[in-house]
């Protein structure tokens, strides 16, 4: 079985400079790397209907779709929202995110982030306790010196496959653009 995920990528330019800290936060702490992204809608239940999301999409108008960033936070609850940007939850992105979710049959959405690190080990992608609450909120105070508050414009809409579970980020592959 496949999994697919619907994601917003940041225009050029921010995608690199939050590339660059991803990498830093991976390369510091022996985590994984990882494109940044928000996840509009996961574990889709209608791959078929992608036809039509990417035809929403075309028709809704919204990207590019810029929101705010409200600040940097951490949080034990997933290693996949372990450093991650808050995003306001704007009507525009709230509709589009649920319009999605309907379209696609996607499971629940999740408060809209970009995750700056995850707490899975480099090599063999498992969890890391060491990664513990306090910790994690020390690198979230450094990366709110680092990633200032303001506005994030996303441009594209991807659709993001593992044909191997969520928790081996190794085997995320980008399956086609919206």
């Amino acid at each position: 079985m496949i999994l697919a995920s619907i994601w917003l990528r940041p225009q050029a330019a921010q995608e690199a400079a939050l590339h660059a800290v991803i990498d830093d936060l991976a390369d510091a702490h022996g985590t994984v790397r990882f494109a940044p992204h928000l996840t509009v809608c996961g574990s889709l239940q209608e791959i078929a209907a992608l036809d039509a999301a990417s035809a929403y999409i075309r028709r809704s108008g919204l990207l590019p779709l810029t929101v705010t960033m409200a600040g940097v936070a951490s949080g034990i609850d997933s290693p996949f929202r372990a450093v991650f940007i808050v995003i306001e939850d704007s009507p525009a992105l709230r509709g589009f995110r649920e319009a999605l979710r309907d379209i696609t049959r996607a499971g629940e959405l999740h408060p809209p982030h970009v995750s700056l690190l995850y707490t899975l080990e480099r090599q063999t992608q498992w969890a890391m306790p060491q990664l513990d609450r306090e910790r994690l909120r020390a690198i979230a105070d450094t990366c709110n010196e680092r990633v200032p508050r303001g506005e994030l414009t996303f441009d594209r809409a991807v659709v993001e496959t593992t044909d191997d579970g969520w928790d081996n980020v190794r085997s995320w592959a980008l399956a086609r653009a919206l």
